[in-house]
């Protein structure tokens, strides 16, 4: 165990030293905790929020980004038929 140091600001905030971001795989709009202890203040990585959902999110939607590029039928009648091929499943199954 090793300790930094780090400052606070005026508005209360506190830089992270890059070393202990990089160590953990910290970054940008990330959630940290931070937990009260009788020994002092314990910062430790957090849930994944709101903001690595997005990123997430947004790596998937580059990784998949132009693979539906050759599809012959519009978004429109793709839907279509996927609901009637549904709707015959239901009929067989006797949901309708």
């Amino acid at each position: 165990m090793f300790f930094m140091e780090t400052r606070i600001s005026l508005k209360g905030q506190i830089t992270l030293p890059a070393e202990a971001r990089k160590k953990f795989g910290i970054k940008t709009g990330d959630v940290l905790k931070v937990r009260i202890t009788e020994d002092g203040i314990l910062v430790l990585p957090g849930k994944t929020g709101l903001n690595n959902n997005q990123a997430n999110a947004l790596e998937t939607l580059r990784k998949t980004s132009g693979i539906w590029k050759d599809m012959e039928e519009t978004g429109e009648n793709f839907v279509r038929r996927l609901r009637a091929e549904d709707a015959e499943r239901w009929k067989v199954l006797g949901i309708e």
